[in-house]
């Protein structure tokens, strides 16, 4: 795997949804750049089992995207291939815009499970980022950083709570507060919405939104549900036979048309065969 170094200017186009100086806390003002990701003619086996055959896909600079594909279709691999924890056959990921001093990889990814530390509190667990060097910064500086992260998911009464005193959907929300605190261009969200309610998910559609438009942030998301991909992805792929199989593009208007979102979960429903 290659990452090509190359480095383009961002024109920031301000979002009012969220407060400016909380938003500039969890993305430090020296980190707004944008990144591509490029896969290409990937292939990856387990056990003589193909998983993915030939898989390409391409992101653009700054946009959400959504994988979306049947249980054991290869997404979660997809992502780990990604982030480096499995190695694929053959075929190559390229990082376009990567800058050596964001660390080892330019890549935040949030698992399926929350994984949190259940001897930690949750101010401690998002920190645990900075702890490992994934990020690095001073002690209150950091601190308030993922205050404001917590605040953003509605978790700042719930500081210092433990893991088992949370709800499975606030114990998400602390996995993707982590994430974030990880300030990489590039987010892999691995069915991040799965245990919360409508008002929970439309807010952090808001703060997604918010994060991709003042700071350049890619997003890739797994998701089963066609709520999250069509309310927020620039595009939508589909991973069916292991490899993307069909890929649809929405727009701002389409997204606010109640009758194309209809006709849109509808054929994605068609395609992936779910019943009705």
């Amino acid at each position: 795997m290659r990452k090509v170094l190359k480095h383009n200017s961002y024109n920031h186009c301000i979002n009012p949804l969220l407060d400016a100086r909380l938003i500039d806390c969890m993305f430090s003002k020296t980190n707004r750049h944008q990144m591509s990701l490029f896969i290409s003619d990937l292939c990856f086996s387990y056990h003589d089992v193909i998983l993915l055959n030939k898989l390409s896909l391409s992101l653009n600079k700054g946009e959400i995207a959504t994988l979306v594909g049947a249980s054991g279709s290869g997404k979660s691999t997809l992502f780990k291939i990604a982030t480096g924890l499995l190695v694929p056959q053959s075929g190559s990921i390229t990082y376009a815009d990567f800058e050596s001093g964001l660390g080892s990889s330019p890549v935040a990814y949030m698992m399926q499970q929350d994984l949190l530390l259940p001897w930690r509190t949750v101010l401690s667990n998002v920190l645990l980022a900075t702890e490992l060097g994934i990020q690095t910064m001073e002690a209150h500086q950091a601190t308030y950083r993922a205050k404001c992260l917590l605040k953003e998911v509605g978790l700042e009464n719930f500081m210092d709570f433990y893991p088992e005193e949370l709800s499975g959907g606030m114990r998400q929300r602390v996995s993707l507060a982590r994430c974030l605190m990880q300030n990489r261009p590039i987010l892999l969200l691995d069915e991040p919405f799965g245990a919360l309610d409508v008002g929970l998910r439309e807010q952090m559609y808001r703060l997604l939104h918010s994060i991709r438009n003042q700071y350049g942030t890619t997003i890739l998301m797994v998701t089963h549900d066609f709520r999250d991909a069509i309310s927020l992805s620039d595009r939508i792929f589909l991973l069916s036979s292991q490899t993307i199989q069909h890929e649809w593009s929405i727009s701002a208007e389409e997204r606010r048309d109640f009758v194309c979102m209809g006709k849109l979960q509808e054929e994605l429903r068609s395609h992936l065969q779910f019943p009705q």
